[in-house]
């Protein structure tokens, strides 16, 4: 039962991109084809990996990947910048811009700032540096959309 579950969302997950991509080439929307053929193409990458060898493809692993292709891109555009490859730094800023689509929205400053003094709050922790890793691991838990560098330097300002 659990296997035609999974096999079924699998197939709507597969649908559900093929329609993207078809919508896309209908649009003639070629950076945006070719991104949804990239995340396509990743998502089935992690499924037949060995490591991956049965299990499901969550929501959670779906927005991993994609946030890893985001990295990726921010990256080349780094390096095509340095070399003074602006047209190809463009392209990859296009592709960055359809992959956030499929992002959910990003903590700002001040949730994360809302999140510390929750966990203040709660756990009765001081604001001290050596909390840093309880209060960091409690924003994290609470706002899993959150910028690991960004909680990082909101919970060591708010630190004695």
């Amino acid at each position: 039962m659990q296997s035609n579950i999974q096999n079924t969302k699998q197939q709507d997950m597969k649908n559900e991109m093929n329609a993207l991509i078809m919508e896309a080439m209908k649009n003639h929307d070629s950076v945006r084809t070719e991104t949804l053929r990239a995340i396509k193409s990743a998502f089935l990458n992690w499924q037949t990996s060995k490591e991956n060898a049965g299990k499901e493809l969550t929501d959670a692993d779906e927005i991993q990947i994609i946030k890893k292709m985001v990295k990726q891109r921010q990256e080349s555009v780094e390096q095509y910048i340095a070399a003074g490859r602006q047209e190809l730094a463009d392209a990859e800023k296009a592709q960055i811009d359809v992959l956030e689509t499929f992002l959910p929205k990003a903590a700002s400053e001040e949730d994360i700032l809302r999140a510390f003094r929750q966990a203040k709050e709660a756990n009765g922790w001081e604001a001290e540096k050596k909390n840093m890793g309880l209060f960091v691991k409690a924003i994290k838990a609470a706002l899993p959309n959150a910028d690991g560098k960004m909680v990082a330097q909101v919970v060591q300002s708010q630190l004695a």
